[in-house]
């Protein structure tokens, strides 16, 4: 028995025709129906509409890789995107991102004198930081061999300092438009372990690949791209503070109890006559 899909958008409609919601697309996932949250039914659904309703396909960027690297290394936590996009137009402007022999002293200089942001004079907080990272990493990005597109560009900028694997797969996802790397966060964390794509000790920070290989193994089983999906699943919880807040209420109250600790074994007789015999 299988379960038909129907979606009908103003840019389109198509039909998709899926097994049945009590088999698994992969081991330990139902498919579920398609008004079933989260299944990976719901999500299906969700992703083809999504992908209907874009008016232009997803673009590469029109940077540079070493301005996509240096973007990414100029924002992330403790940065907002103002302050992040402001300090990269100046980087920008100054060459910072258009040849290789920027120095640490010159990056830091640049990132020392306050930023013009909405017509306020902001500090970047993190001059030093990311003015040791942006000349440790951007001579490399000049050197880059041109083949590597996708996963292997995202495995080659992971080994210079200051890229992780989310930097770095956001990094090609921009660049090359890849998808076959994924971009997570806590939200598809949590959408995962609800439908038990993750385990509940998983986390984005410390098992990004492994995460990363389940989510890519999903899409590809739902025949569809990891980008639409992840989209879909960002998007539901950002505009439902009450979906969010289901899921976290619901992976605590179903966490699994710790095992109690074994109860301490009686010392056999034999044994006790030997302690107390003087």
């Amino acid at each position: 028995m299988t379960q038909i899909l129907a979606i009908l958008t103003r840019h389109g409609s198509l039909q998709r025709e899926i097994p049945a919601p009590d088999q698994c697309v992969m081991p330990g996932v139902r498919w579920g129906h398609a008004d079933e949250f989260p299944a990976a039914a719901y999500w299906l659904q969700r992703a083809l509409t999504w992908r209907l309703e874009q008016e232009t396909p997803m673009r590469r960027s029109n940077r540079t890789l070493a301005e996509e690297v240096g973007a990414w290394l100029l924002g992330g936590q403790g940065v907002t995107a103002a302050v992040a996009q402001a300090a990269f137009d100046r980087l920008r402007g100054l060459g910072g991102f258009a040849r290789a022999g920027v120095s640490e002293a010159d990056f830091l200089d640049w990132l020392s004198e306050p930023l013009d942001v909405g017509g306020q004079q902001v500090t970047y907080r993190l001059a030093a930081q990311r003015a040791k990272y942006l000349a440790a990493t951007l001579p490399a990005i000049f050197e880059v061999p041109q083949t590597l597109e996708g996963r292997e560009l995202r495995d080659w900028l992971m080994a210079l300092p200051g890229l992780g694997p989310k930097s770095a797969s956001g990094i090609v996802r921009a660049w090359c438009g890849a998808t076959d790397v994924a971009l997570l966060d806590n939200y598809v964390l949590k959408v995962g372990q609800v439908m038990g794509l993750f385990g509940r000790k998983l986390t984005v920070e410390r098992h990004y690949l492994e995460m990363e290989a389940r989510f890519l193994q999903l899409c590809k089983a739902m025949s569809v791209a990891a980008p639409d999906v992840e989209a879909v699943m960002a998007l539901e919880l950002i505009r439902s503070p009450e979906t969010a807040r289901f899921l976290a209420d619901y992976l605590k109250a179903t966490e699994p109890k710790p095992k109690a600790a074994p109860a301490r074994r009686a010392q056999a007789p034999e044994q006790l006559s030997l302690v107390f015999t003087g």
